[in-house]
Parts: structure tokens; sequence; C-alpha cells
């Protein structure tokens, strides 16, 4: 403000006795004031011109169309209506005229990548089809959904899932329920209608997102044939690749080393022909991390040759994010030690933490405790340190050595009362929860589950709660445990009822009817499915009930 003050007073000094003192700063006077280039009024009038406010002359002049500029803009970001050309106005010119720079960038990117994405659609007939000009559908608004909410199947579920997407407006937002709506379709068995469903995506790199989820989806779904045959369709090399990634991640959950090892061969010589030096080489190092598993040496060796070019031909940022993915690799191959190496190529600071986490917990795997501990004392955040704690209370509980456990979790719990961001402290207590539950799921002790309940009662946030008390209700009914005086099956269903979401509530129910499902609790799993259909029906968000319906549409196919 001491620039403006100076100009007023400068102002006023030139001003004749006796005359009229304009500032220049107010509104207008009868004889507007012509000022120097580098004054407020002239920087106004600069940044709302490029902000498409202000379509009078660059000339230092207050006059009424500046006015008027200054206050459409100030409705605009919610602003005090004022009018003072104040420093901080200029500030907040100057700000949004720099995020407006950036979003033009962003859009030019997008365009550029989204021309390349078609003209890579249009390259094969077989995807060109899915580039014809899409008419906008619009939901039936008499349709009767009362039979799939009271009869549900997963393909009445999907289909109400396309419909719900057809009353989403924004195309960007309709486009990501669509993505999400056929790899459900593939999921379930559905694969005619998922193709039918990626006709109905606008955006060509979404499209080919589609394609390729199509066929990730097929993958993990052990799905080989279908996944390698899907791969025809995709029209770019490292998506391609992205899915053998997840077919070979298939192989080594089966345990079918012979496939995995040729299948790694195979995604290395394809990642020759990648042109991005930055995909080729991330492509790398997860080829690396699933070879661990059944040719250390060979992951090894990947991972040295990787970071050798890494260092040699990156520049800084993209070398610093790709050394960092590269010793978190080493430490999930189970080479903790040389992961600790690299991370000392890196700067000392919060970014190393991914790297510790996944140090100590190879160390874990290890049962190498002592490693593991020194490691996580150089964490030194309390919300990711009080995380990593459980992990190792988990694993001494499995060694027997349970009078650890606890004093390990005690620990985390009291690092946990020091974190300062609301939800990274709920989330901290929300897995202390969760590992006194997984303790007493095994064991049925009746005090682990009372401290559960007691760590539980710290959790505000409506959701991270809901899931705690959903999950050791669960556990203390299938072992006849009472935790406290109050009705545990009354209190979930409040902690449930009070999700101010009811977009988040009914995501929790499918995660946890799922969850129930692998578990083989097939009575929980129907309640969380039956809640969570009720949940859905009710969604007014046509986005928001389109994802939904897709997940559920999932879980009901897996039920079934």
């Amino acid at each position: 403000m001491r620039t403006l003050s100076a100009l007023v007073i400068l102002a006023l000094l030139s001003t004749p006795a006796g005359a009229a003192k304009p500032t220049g700063l107010d509104r207008p006077s009868a004889e507007p004031e012509v000022f120097t280039l580098d004054h407020p009024i002239k920087r106004a009038q600069e940044l709302l011109k490029q902000l498409d406010f202000y379509k009078g002359k660059i000339d230092g002049l207050r006059t009424p169309a500046l006015d008027n500029a200054i206050s459409a803009y100030q409705r605009l970001y919610n602003l005090p209506q004022s009018s003072t050309i104040s420093e901080e106005f200029l500030a907040h010119l100057e700000n949004i005229g720099r995020v407006r720079v950036l979003i033009g960038r962003l859009n030019m990117v997008r365009k550029q990548k989204q021309d390349s994405a078609r003209q890579a659609l249009l390259s094969d007939p077989r995807t060109r089809q899915l580039l014809e000009q899409k008419n906008r559908e619009v939901a039936d608004p008499t349709r009767d959904v009362s039979e799939c909410f009271s009869q549900p199947s997963a393909r009445c579920l999907l289909k109400e899932a396309v419909e719900s997407s057809r009353a989403v407006y924004e195309d960007d937002l309709r486009d990501w329920a669509l993505g999400e709506i056929l790899a459900a379709q593939v999921a379930s068995g559905l694969s005619t209608e998922a193709m039918e469903t990626a006709g109905r995506i606008k955006d060509s790199r979404l499209i080919i997102a589609a394609l390729t989820n199509i066929a990730k989806t097929h993958a993990k779904e052990g799905q080989i044939p279908e996944a390698l045959s899907g791969l025809n369709l995709i029209p770019l090399a490292h998506r391609r690749l992205s899915v053998l990634l997840d077919v070979a991640e298939t192989y080594k959950d089966a345990g079918n080393h012979e496939a995995l090892s040729a299948l790694i061969s195979r995604i290395l010589a394809g990642a020759q022909s990648v042109e991005d030096l930055e995909e080729r080489l991330s492509l790398q190092l997860k080829a690396a991390e699933l070879v661990a598993s059944t040719d250390n040496q060979r992951a090894l060796q990947l991972l040295r040759d990787a970071t050798a070019t890494i260092e040699k031909d990156l520049s800084d940022q993209p070398k610093l994010s790709l050394l960092r993915q590269t010793a978190t690799t080493l430490a999930k191959a189970g080479h903790p030690n040389q992961a600790l190496e690299a991370m000392g190529k890196l700067p000392n600071d919060d970014t190393r933490i991914p790297i510790l986490m996944a140090a100590a917990r190879a160390f874990l795997e290890q049962r190498k405790f002592k490693d593991a501990q020194s490691v996580i004392e150089r964490i030194l955040s309390a919300r990711y340190r009080s995380i990593i704690l459980c992990d190792l209370a988990n694993q001494y509980w499995h060694t027997g050595e349970r009078t650890r456990a606890l004093q390990t979790l005690e620990e985390a719990l009291n690092l946990s009362n020091d974190i300062k961001l609301p939800f990274a402290q709920n989330y901290a207590y929300a897995q202390i929860t969760a590992t006194l539950s997984s303790i007493v799921a095994e064991s049925g002790d009746l005090v682990v589950a009372k401290q559960a309940y007691q760590t539980l009662g710290k959790i505000s946030d409506d959701r991270l709660k809901a899931r705690a008390f959903w999950r050791l209700n669960t556990i203390a009914r299938q072992h006849g445990l009472q935790l406290s005086e109050n009705d545990l099956d009354g209190e979930t269903d409040q902690a449930m009822a009070e999700i101010k979401s009811q977009f988040s509530k009914a995501w929790i129910l499918g995660d946890l009817a799922e969850s129930h499902f692998n578990n083989g609790e097939t009575e929980q799993a129907q309640k969380a499915l039956k809640l969570g259909l009720q949940t859905v029906r009710d969604l007014k968000n046509p986005w928001a009930r389109s994802r939904a319906l897709a997940k559920f549409g999932v879980v009901l196919h897996r039920l079934d």
C-alpha cells in the first residue's frame, strides 16, 4: 500500500489550491487524470483486458468502462465490491491471469493428445467406427427401475448405470462414468455391451483408455485369451504393454513362472519401440518388480540398466521421479539395502518417505525386525510412521511377540495424537483400529477388541468411522464378544447413517460387500449389498448414481 499512498500524495501536491483533488483510484472525476505507464490503473486495465473483462484502451484513465469491468470481476470471484484498486486486487488479477495461462497450456496439450489419439484410432478400421459422430443421448425419465432393484442382477444394474450416464451433462464426467461402467461390464462377462459402451465415449483419449481397460479387466479376471485378443484393438504401444504387465501379474499370482518369464521378455522387447523415454523406463521398472519373484538377478540387472539410462539421458525433474521409482522398486523386489543406497542420490526431503516405507516393509517380510525398526526411525513424519508401525505390530503378533505388538500399536497411537492434519490423523486412527481388529479376528482376544473399540472412538471422519465400526462389529459378532454396555449393532447402523455423502456411503457398502464375499462371510456380504442398493436407488446425482450402479453390478456378479 505504500506505493499507492505515495501516488495519492503526489496527486494532492500537484493539484492547484482550491481545485478538486482527484486521486484517480476512486470513481472517475469529470476530468480524468493521465498517469505514468506503471500506474496501478493502467496495470488493472492491462490485466482486466487479458481476462476479457475490459474492452477499452490501455491509457491509465479511470473511466466508467473500467469501473464496470472491476465490478464484474469482483462479482465473479466473490470479492468485496470496492472502487479502490489496491495491491491486493492487482495481485488477485495477476494470480488469475497465471491460472488462465496455465489452463490454456493444459488445454493445448490436451487438444494435441486428443488429436494424436484420434489419428491412432482412425488408422485401424476396427476402431474407426468408435469415432463416429455421437448424438447426445437422453435418459428416459419414465423408466421403471423397481423390478431391477427388487430382483437385482448384474445385467439390469449395469443397464441402469448406462441409462443414468445419459443424464450426465458434462462430457468429461460422462466419459469418466462410462469408463467405469465398461470395466464393470467386462468383469461381469458382458464384453459385447462393454464395446457398445466404449462407442458412447466422446474423448478419443478416453476411448483408447476404455479399450485398454477392457483388456486389463480381462487380465485381472484371469481371462488371459480375451485379454491378449483385446490387445489388437489398442493402437498405442505403451498401453498394449501395460495390459501385458497385468497378464504377467496374473501369471505371477498363479505361480506360472515359465509363462511369466517369457512374457517379461516380450514386454521388454516391446518397450524398445516406445518412443517416450520416461514411459519406456517406467515399463522396465514394473517388469523388473514382477520378475523379481522368479529371477532375482535378472530383476537387479534390469534395475541397474534402468538407473544408468535415467542418470545419463534424463533431465532433473524426470530423473528424480524415476530414481525414486527405481529405489521403491528395489525395495518391493526384496532389496531394501540397495533401495536405501539408491535413495542416497535423492534430495533429503519428504519424497524419501515412500522409499523408506517400502524398505521397512521389505525388511518386515524378511523378518529382519531390527533393520525394519532402524528404517522406521528415519521416518520423521508422525502420520507415516504411525502407519508403518501398524505393519511392524502385525508382524510381531504373527511371530508370537504379542506384548511387543501391542506396545508398538500404543506407540503408533501416541504418534497419531500429534498429527495436525485432521484427515491424516483420522486415517492413522483407522489404521490402528484395523490392525487391532485383525488381531481380534484371529485371536478372539476381548482385551484387544476393547482397545480397538476405544481407538475407534477417536475417529471423527464419518466414512472412516463407519468402515471401522462395521468391521469391528462383524468380528465381535463372530467371536461373541461384548465390547461395551452400548449396542454395537446400533452404533454401527448409526455410524453408517451419519455418512454425509450418500455416494460415499454406497461406495463403502460396495467395498464391504465385496470384502465379506472374499472372506467367505456371505451373510454380511448380503447385508451390505442390500443396504448399498437401497442407498444407490435414492441417489439423485446421475454421475454418482451411474458409477455406484457399475460398482454394485460387479459385486452382485461375484456374489451370484
